[in-house]
């Protein structure tokens, strides 16, 4: 019998079986009393899966060791321990190697929360996870929120999963609503099959009754869906055999630039059905994590922009990656003279797009002199406004213009204070220079153009839309900080204020030289 000598609360199971999947590891973590706050597989080895999970107090982590190492489970004797790796690495779970729920409570919560006077790192992007997001009929969705919302407050309190039901005024008239759901795998699972099971009871009870069985549908962002299927569809028929089901993925001709999605049928009983939606969600999830794992090793090249909101199906923004905020900008993004027509659209249709999906204020200026290859695109709008309507731009650009071949260069333009220069430029340039080594951006500061009346004066950059994007954030990130700084000193600070400014510098150059500690 082990021995909680760290009061720890992470454990591992070294050897899950490959047919089981995380909600089956949650369902039997959930069995020793305590609440599973974190269930992941981690690797996949000959041996089977590793799990990494983590409970709301060490007793209960004592218990699932204690009870689980050696027992068997289909066929196999588990291998279970202390994640001992979590109890050394006292940053992540305060001291408890819990690490960070992804429940309905703390979904939003940096990891870790602490005090920026403690002297401790604070993490700087969220711990999200991937949710659950279901398409039902818009008919079946009073019977699944209840007379007063007694359905779907049942439910959540039964699951302990947050559910949004998405009814705004611009899809009323769509045949089907989304549901998202948000929760550990297990919370999910058991919300899907509530949801169904609701469906399905609405469907028999209905004076014409549907045929046949409700189909489940999840939605997934189409970066996802080529895992899902693998390599010739083994991954899917897979999935299919084991929990005796038909699946189906919509067409990929439906998805545009801006509407990634692609819809999951899945057919069968209703605990086929959800057996199968296990083992698709985890699917999902593991590529998810993938991918925002690679994403965020690179998330210094863009500070200041809610990552999480360039990836669909995150429901709510995660909120912001920095505890500051950050405000609206100008940029002038020039387009060939050849692409304005494009940019503009019949009857200024395709400008109106781009501004009312990036919610930026986006408009065509007027050429300067009649000998002009260039015109001017003037954008207004948060960081997240820019980067979405500079992305339509250099997009329509690629396909109408150069016909999706070659790389769009494009020159933008921002506008510095006259005192902030030097920190761009650096002592001889060498800011500039690592700035450029950094982004791939050729960064220009004209050393004869005067300021305007706000004393400002122009930075020039050119590259392609990642490393214009880039060059843009550290830029701007680097100006705000500065001048957050300078206010707290204006305001004669706290005690500890020198101390505040030299870690603001030394966060500054960290992020210049792309190191995260």
């Amino acid at each position: 019998m082990y021995r909680n000598r760290n009061r720890v609360k992470g454990i591992l199971i070294k050897n899950l079986p490959l047919s089981a999947t995380e909600t089956d590891a949650e369902r039997l973590l959930s069995t020793f009393g305590g609440r599973v706050v974190r269930c992941e597989v981690v690797s996949v080895t000959s041996a089977g899966k590793v799990v990494k999970a983590s409970f709301d107090s060490p007793d209960h982590a004592q218990e699932a060791v204690n009870k689980l190492h050696g027992n068997g489970y289909a066929g196999v004797d588990l291998q279970v321990q202390f994640d001992n790796k979590e109890s050394r690495d006292s940053g992540l779970g305060g001291g408890g190697g819990g690490g960070m729920p992804y429940g309905s409570r703390d979904r939003n919560k940096m990891n870790p929360r602490s005090d920026p006077g403690s002297g401790t790192r604070l993490y700087l992007y969220p711990t999200v996870d991937l949710p659950v997001r279901l398409l039902v009929p818009s008919g079946m969705v009073g019977a699944i929120i209840g007379k007063k919302g007694a359905n779907i407050r049942q439910i959540t309190q039964q699951t302990k999963a947050r559910v949004d039901i998405i009814r705004s005024r611009e899809n009323a008239s769509a045949v089907e609503k989304a549901i998202i759901i948000y929760g550990t795998p297990l919370q999910c699972s058991n919300t899907v099959r509530k949801i169904m099971d609701t469906m399905n009871k609405e469907s028999a009870e209905a004076v014409d009754p549907a045929s046949g069985e409700i189909p489940l549908k999840m939605m997934a962002h189409n970066s996802l869906v080529g895992r899902l299927i693998g390599k010739g569809g083994s991954t899917l028929n897979k999935i299919m055999d084991e929990s005796k089901t038909k699946i189906s993925i919509s067409n990929l001709q439906e998805l545009t630039i801006f509407n990634m999605e692609r819809t999951i049928s899945i057919k069968g009983s209703l605990e086929d059905a959800c057996k199968a939606e296990e083992m698709v969600s985890e699917k999902l999830r593991d590529s998810f994590r993938a991918d925002m794992n690679s994403f965020t090793q690179q998330y210094n090249l863009f500070p200041g922009l809610n990552h999480a909101s360039v990836f669909s199906g995150l429901g709510s923004s995660p909120g912001s990656i920095f505890n500051i905020a950050m405000p609206s900008e100008v940029t002038y993004l020039y387009i060939p003279i050849n692409a304005v027509g494009a940019i503009i659209g019949v009857k200024g249709q395709e400008i109106r797009d781009i501004s009312q999906r990036s919610s930026a204020k986006v408009r065509v200026e007027p050429p300067k002199s009649e000998d002009d290859q260039y015109r001017a695109v003037y954008i207004e709008g948060y960081p997240d406004a820019q980067w979405i309507a500079q992305w339509s731009i250099y997009h329509k650009i690629l396909t109408e213009v150069y016909n999706g071949k070659g790389e769009v260069s494009l020159t933008s333009e921002i506008m510095v204070p006259v005192n902030m220069v030097g920190r761009i430029i650096g002592k001889r340039g060498s800011a500039i220079q690592d700035l450029e080594l950094l982004t791939r951006a050729e960064i220009d500061v004209p050393k004869d153009v005067k300021p305007n009346e706000k004393n400002e004066v122009v930075v020039r950059i050119k590259g392609h839309f990642f490393a214009s994007q880039s060059a843009q954030r550290q830029i701007r990130f680097m100006l705000y900080t500065a001048r957050a700084m300078m206010q707290y000193n204006q305001r004669g600070g706290m005690p500890g204020g020198p101390g505040m400014e030299r870690g603001m510098e030394r966060g500054m150059g960290r992020h210049m030289n792309g190191n995260r500690d």
